[in-house]
């Protein structure tokens, strides 16, 4: 039988995933704006719509920090629950 114990570690590490998960989504989406805005200012037939590049620019800085700052802050909330977990092991 699968003790409460092994399922809550088991939830936490798909949690902690998850985390990291959304972290790499940022960071993929924030990529993606970085090449729309390259490809943009590389391919000449492109020319009526070079003024797009530097807010695409812009957005991919802007999502970076967006993606980190939740990173961080849902790290510490699942230390929280880690914490009380560990508390009702002992």
């Amino acid at each position: 039988m699968v003790t409460n114990n092994f399922r809550d570690h088991l939830a936490l590490d798909r949690t902690k995933l998850a985390n990291q998960r959304t972290l790499l989504a940022y960071l993929r989406t924030s990529f993606f704006f970085v090449g729309m805005g390259l490809t943009i200012i590389g391919i000449e037939s492109f020319y009526k719509l070079k003024f797009l590049a530097a807010p695409l620019f812009l957005v991919s800085l802007i999502i970076i920090p967006i993606g980190v700052i939740s990173y961080i802050r849902e790290k510490k909330k699942i230390s929280l629950i880690e914490k009380r977990i560990m508390e009702k092991v002992v």
